[in-house]
């Protein structure tokens, strides 16, 4: 067991997933933000936000998820915003060192390719009928937008990238709880798990295909995601973390 507690296994795998309940985005209003863990494990907390076109939340909800059924709540339990915290937190809860790096970056993009050729190519005067003129050049440069973009990094991999929208920390991984230092992570709109620990080791675990919201278990033995099953619903998975 003490392997762990530094660096992968020789071989990490998981236990075919079990399900626990169907999810599906549009009876739960809006986008899948947040996969918590009870302290008992015996439940899930499950969060999704509405956005109006600009982006900006407007509407928050709170849902109950356990083998038995769910419901809707009026907040976030306490135990589910402290189990938020360490697992998506910037650093493992294990070793401060071991931790996601963010960088940010601007790119030039356009609609629109910019206007070449006309008598200005040749260094003439525009001419409207002939070809470019100012007003097709200024049109361009009005298509012109600068993206910002914020990425995060662990140990030079990037897993995940935000474009002119905030960063949501934990949406795409997980920590794993102390004392283990590893961390899970999968693509944002889904894809395979991947586990990478303090020496950059990485692998992928099979399993899951297209995950999103990956959450390791409060003791560190299993790992819970929201599978994707077509294009409007997920099933809510769990399971069993071993090594060999």
């Amino acid at each position: 067991m003490m392997i762990l507690l530094t660096a992968l296994a020789a071989h990490l795998t998981l236990a075919t997933p079990q399900p626990v309940a169907d999810v599906d985005p549009g009876k739960l209003k809006g986008d899948l933000v947040r996969l918590a863990w009870s302290d008992d494990a015996s439940q899930f907390y499950v969060q999704s936000v509405e956005r109006d076109r600009s982006g900006s939340i407007k509407a928050v909800h709170h849902y109950l998820i356990s083998p038995t059924g769910s419901k809707g709540v009026d907040q976030e339990p306490p135990w589910a915003s402290k189990y938020w915290m360490w697992k998506s937190a910037q650093a493992s809860p294990a070793a401060a060192s071991f931790k996601i790096d963010v960088s940010e970056r601007t790119e030039t993009k356009r609609s629109v390719s910019a206007p070449t050729g006309g008598a200005l190519a040749k260094g003439g005067s525009p001419d409207p009928g002939a070809g470019t003129t100012l007003g097709d050049i200024a049109a361009a440069a009005d298509t012109a937008q600068t993206i910002r973009i914020f990425a995060l990094k662990v140990k030079g991999e990037t897993i995940g990238e935000w474009a002119n929208e905030p960063v949501v920390p934990g949406v795409n991984y997980s920590w794993a709880p102390a004392p283990l230092q590893m961390l899970a992570f999968s693509k944002r709109d889904g894809g395979p798990l991947m586990i990478v620990d303090p020496a950059g080791q990485r692998q992928e675990l099979s399993g899951a295909q297209a995950a999103i919201l990956p959450a390791w278990s409060p003791d560190g033995k299993r790992l819970a995601w929201l599978e994707r099953k077509d294009k409007k619903k997920y099933q809510l998975v769990v399971a069993e973390v071993s090594i060999q």
